[in-house]
C-alpha cells in the first residue's frame, strides 16, 4: 500500500509497505531515503524512525516531530475485520452448530479465520467508503465460512 503526504518543511513524503512481506520504502521529494535498519532511515542527514504498520497506521518521527503517513485503523474496521476469525472460533467449538453446518476448527480453522481477517483488513484499509468496507468484510466472512466448511467436509469424508 502506498501513501503520499505533503509536509510543509520536508515536501512530498511517499511511503510504501507490503502488507504481506513487511518491506518498507520511503522517498522524500522523489529521492529514496537511505535505510539504516528496517524502521530507521536517513532523510537529508537526519535520522527518521517509522512507527506502526500500514494496517494500523504509520507515523514518521523526525527531529522530535511526528508526521502521520497513513491513517489509523478505525474501531469499526477492527470489528469488521475480526468477524471471520471469531465466527470460525465460535462455530467450530459448538457441537450443536457443527451438527447443523460443519466447519473445521482448531489450528486449521484458526489459520483460515486469521487469513480471512487479515485479508479483510488489508482490503478495507484501501477504501474510503464505509459501504464498500462492509461489503469487503462480509465477502471475506463468506469466503472464510465456505473454506472452513469445505475443509470440514473434506476431512470428514476421509474418515
Amino acid at each position: 500500500m502506498k501513501e503520499v503526504v505533503q509536509h510543509p518543511v520536508l515536501g512530498e513524503i511517499a511511503y510504501e509497505e507490503s502488507a504481506w512481506l513487511g518491506r518498507k520504502t520511503l522517498t522524500v521529494n522523489g529521492v529514496p531515503a537511505q535505510a539504516i535498519s528496517k524502521r530507521e532511515f536517513l532523510i537529508n542527514g537526519r535520522k527518521a524512525i517509522l512507527t506502526g504498520s500500514v494496517l494500523f497506521g504509520v507515523n514518521l518521527m523526525i527531529d522530535g516531530q511526528t508526521i502521520p503517513l497513513s491513517p489509523k485503523t478505525l474501531w469499526y474496521e477492527k470489528v469488521l475485520a475480526i468477524l471471520p476469525f471469531v465466527l470460525v472460533l465460535i462455530w467450530s467449538n459448538s457441537r450443536a452448530l457443527r451438527d447443523i453446518f460443519p466447519m473445521v476448527g482448531g489450528a486449521i480453522g484458526g489459520a483460515i479465520g486469521g487469513i480471512g481477517s487479515a485479508t479483510a483488513l488489508c482490503y478495507m484499509k484501501k477504501q474510503k467508503s464505509v459501504v464498500i468496507k462492509l461489503l469487503i468484510s462480509f465477502g471475506c466472512l463468506a469466503a472464510t465460512v465456505f473454506v472452513a466448511y469445505a475443509m470440514a467436509v473434506a476431512i470428514s469424508s476421509l474418515t
